[in-house]
């Protein structure tokens, strides 16, 4: 509508009203549109609305009750509310309005400077009000401040535009019902502007829906989850503290209306990030993270997994950095193949270990202790039996206890060595020449870097031409480090090693 009562105006102004016509004692929305319909250039510097506060038929707005406004282009415009009873000063041209028994809008523009609204429009909305209980004709004031002469002089108009409230029963609209949302809410509970369809694990929300105050609502939500009936609310916010997982909502909107019942469902739902579910119970999960060396995803679990019946794994399984640690019992229906070593840290107890086929094993390390109570190691004729530790047995058949001797090439320029295995170490002089002195000797590592001699083997012969020879024998644990050297001249200087048990 755009009836203009007792002025003129160079802009037009009309006004559309949530619910139309406005019902008494009940939420109200109001749009004031404004634009320019003649064929000037109009420019307005400010535009004052004035709405009838108070409780009277003549009035809009109960009596303290405020009115949330905004005007779109936001970024042009902006809205100012002063309360019934207070002195606005318009600094653009001086001019002071006393607004007694109402409440004044002013809308100015964000720049400050004149706006032109041949090309410009302004919508300008009043809500989260609720309009008073006395059914009437209330009268919308605006008084706009313009140029037609691009600012040489200015003008000021006011008009009247109507606004009839009729009672709730008689109104001639469908009541509003709707809008039903998730919002997300601050620490205090209060919900925020606009709509979400995704929320953070565990972070506040609100419900918010559009329903008349007189409406009973029932609300329905996650897994069978309820509350209601809610009534007697004018605006209809329900709190959801720490959602969890994907939610759905239903709320039943129950309306009477000339003896009838109306009912309204609307529905809505909102997304959890990482949704938490009690119980799971899936056909087929398709891993979608980071890929392996292989390039096949993996699938990420943040904890423990607990499986109840057999689980069955299809594919490779993998422990941190490469092992697989097993706390309890592990048994093998079948074949167990290792190919590398086996370390057993513990005691090591077989009732029976017997080969049907070939046993072929590397290395079989026991730190401890290895109870057979029968074997059978026709298999291991070529594999060897590593025991760190005491070894005892009632028989025993060792087939080689002295390894094949090595030749020690250079051995005689102090080098340090280190024995490959137990064993023993020979040296051997010999000389079949006149005047032969030589000393050989043998230090082993004592601790950190220091040596001792513990063997020498020396020739020190004349004239005769007699073949004359002398050795030293010195035993080596594996590992033990050692040097030889020697001093003087003549005769030929040998080295041997001989491993015992090696292996």
């Amino acid at each position: 509508m755009s009836t203009h009562l007792g002025g003129t105006s160079r802009l037009t102004y009309s006004l559309a009203t949530v619910p139309a016509p406005l019902a008494t004692d009940r939420p109200a929305h109001i749009d004031v549109v404004v634009s320019n319909s003649g064929t000037e250039a109009v420019l307005c510097k400010q535009i004052l609305l004035v709405l009838p506060t108070g409780d009277l038929a003549q009035d809009l707005v109960p009596a303290g009750h405020r009115v949330v406004p905004t005007a779109e282009p936001a970024d042009q415009w902006t809205v100012d509310e002063i309360e019934s009873g207070v002195l606005l000063t318009l600094p653009q041209d001086d001019i002071a309005a006393f607004t007694a028994g109402g409440t004044p809008l002013t809308v100015r523009p964000v720049t400050g400077e004149s706006v032109s609204l041949t090309t410009h429009g302004l919508l300008l909305r009043l809500k989260d009000f609720k309009a008073n209980g006395v059914a009437g004709t209330a009268l919308l004031r605006i008084r706009e401040t313009v140029s037609v002469d691009n600012g040489q002089t200015w003008e000021t108009h006011q008009v009247t535009l109507p606004l009839a409230k009729y009672p709730p029963a008689e109104a001639l609209t469908a009541d509003v019902v709707g809008d039903l949302v998730v919002r997300e809410a601050d620490d205090n509970g209060n919900p925020g502007s606009n709509p979400v369809t995704q929320l953070k694990p565990g972070r506040k929300a609100v419900l918010t829906w559009t329903a008349p105050s007189d409406a009973v609502c029932d609300v329905h939500y996650g897994d069978g989850q309820y509350s209601g009936p809610l009534s007697g609310r004018d605006k209809w916010q329900f709190p959801l503290p720490g959602l969890t997982r994907d939610t759905h909502f239903q709320v039943r909107v129950t309306l009477k209306r000339s003896g009838e019942t109306i009912t309204h469902h609307l529905s809505t739902a909102v997304a959890v990030e990482e949704p938490v579910f009690p119980h799971l119970t899936v056909a087929r999960i398709t891993a979608n993270g980071e890929k392996n060396y292989c390039g096949n995803p993996f699938l990420t679990i943040d904890g423990a997994v607990k499986v109840e019946k057999e689980s069955h794994l299809f594919g490779a399984l993998h422990g941190e950095a490469g092992t697989l640690t097993v706390n309890n019992a592990v048994v093998a229906k079948k074949s167990l193949t290792v190919e590398a070593e086996v370390t057993v840290t513990g005691t090591l107890t077989a009732q029976k270990v017997q080969a049907q086929d070939d046993v072929q094993a590397k290395k079989l390390a026991v730190t401890e202790k290895a109870l057979v109570g029968s074997t059978n190691f026709s298999g291991m004729a070529d594999g060897d039996l590593w025991i760190s530790g005491k070894f005892s047995a009632d028989r025993a058949d060792l087939k080689a206890l002295l390894g094949t001797p090595e030749k020690l090439t250079g051995a005689f320029n102090g080098t340090v060595r280190t024995a490959p295995s137990h064993g023993l170490l020979l040296l051997w002089i010999k000389t079949v020449g006149h005047h032969a002195t030589r000393t050989v000797y043998v230090d082993i590592n004592t601790g950190g870097e220091n040596y001792e001699t513990v063997a020498a083997a020396s020739i020190d012969y004349g004239n005769a031409p007699d073949v004359w020879g002398a050795s030293a024998t010195v035993p080596l644990r594996k590992g033990q480090r050692y040097k030889i050297w020697q001093q003087g001249e003549g005769g030929t200087t040998d080295a041997y090693f001989f491993p015992v048990l090696s292996g």
